[in-house]
């Protein structure tokens, strides 16, 4: 699975630069996800009759300003992206189900730059403490330390930065983007540790407000978490993505609502905070930590 873990890295390593060369002031949410999408499809050799053999990892993720997470657009929903906007641009490519997953933050005037690069400190923090034995709830303390230590300039006002201490990096396994451990953004008594050939995304999300989050009444992101051996539109999507996430905006049909098909709602910040993210997937090696994308 290494091998397919540094293809998928290598990939979204390629789009990830062609996705800044792609952003404009005024660009739409849709207009950058249909980018990315036919970008992993051309780069992974995806095809419709073998969908899980390389291809989208989940749905792109476009989470603008005060959306900490789990937006992606439509045509119904296809916010335009300007000014101050800070937007989240998540997404992941897959082969044979291993999942490269990351995530980077941009600002078209520039405004919240300073708040983005504490997202880019603390995540290359993690990083940097991450390892084998490393201690997970200790590498949260890391993170929460680079975060919260910070204060940047908005406007010619210092504001204070929290870290959104209900969201946290996350075990990958193959088909699995969220798998058993957790890598937290706050300090706490979590002793679980990394062991050699575990995969991990790091991922940080510092915030204007003061931290917390609830989940919204839209939801675009759904992921089939059971075995399913049934028929109808529920066996189409387990067919096509197995336990890879998808979006409604893939089918020409309404996503069933059952209890193999979980819901992931539109994360916001309670306090109207302005969030940003950065995150990188590493394979724990036994002497190093391989940063694959």
């Amino acid at each position: 699975m290494y091998k397919d873990f540094k293809k998928s890295g290598i990939i979204h390593k390629v789009i990830n630069q062609k996705i800044r060369n792609k952003l404009y002031d005024g660009i739409s949410a849709l207009e950058l996800t249909e980018f990315i999408e036919n970008e992993i499809k051309l780069y992974t050799k995806f095809d419709s009759n073998n969908p899980l053999e390389a291809g989208i990892g989940f749905p792109v993720g476009i989470s603008i300003n005060d959306v900490a997470a789990h937006f992606t657009p439509s045509k119904e929903h296809n916010p335009t992206i300007s000014g101050n906007d800070v937007v989240k641009i998540d997404y992941g490519v897959h082969v044979n189900g291993c999942i490269s997953d990351g995530a980077f933050s941009w600002c078209p005037n520039g405004q919240y730059n300073n708040l983005i690069k504490v997202a880019e400190d603390a995540t290359n923090t993690g990083i940097k403490n991450a390892g084998v034995d490393a201690i997970l709830g200790e590498i949260g303390q890391s993170i929460q330390e680079v975060i919260e230590s910070s204060e940047i300039d908005i406007n010619g006002n210092l504001v204070s930065v929290k870290s959104i201490y209900d969201l946290c990096g996350h075990q990958i396994k193959q088909f699995l983007i969220h798998a058993g451990k957790a890598v937290p953004n706050i300090g706490l008594p979590y002793i679980e540790r990394m062991k050699a050939d575990e995969i991990y995304a790091i991922e940080t999300f510092p915030t204007t407000g003061n931290g917390a989050i609830y989940n919204d009444n839209e939801c675009n992101h759904f992921m089939i978490d059971k075995p399913y051996n049934g028929g109808g539109n529920t066996k189409k999507i387990f067919d096509i993505r197995f336990s890879l996430p998808f979006c409604p905006r893939w089918f020409d049909f309404d996503i069933p609502n059952n209890k193999y098909i979980k819901k992931y709602p539109v994360i916001k910040t309670v306090d109207k905070g302005i969030v940003a993210q950065y995150e990188k997937t590493v394979y724990i090696k036994d002497t190093c930590v391989d940063i694959i994308n």
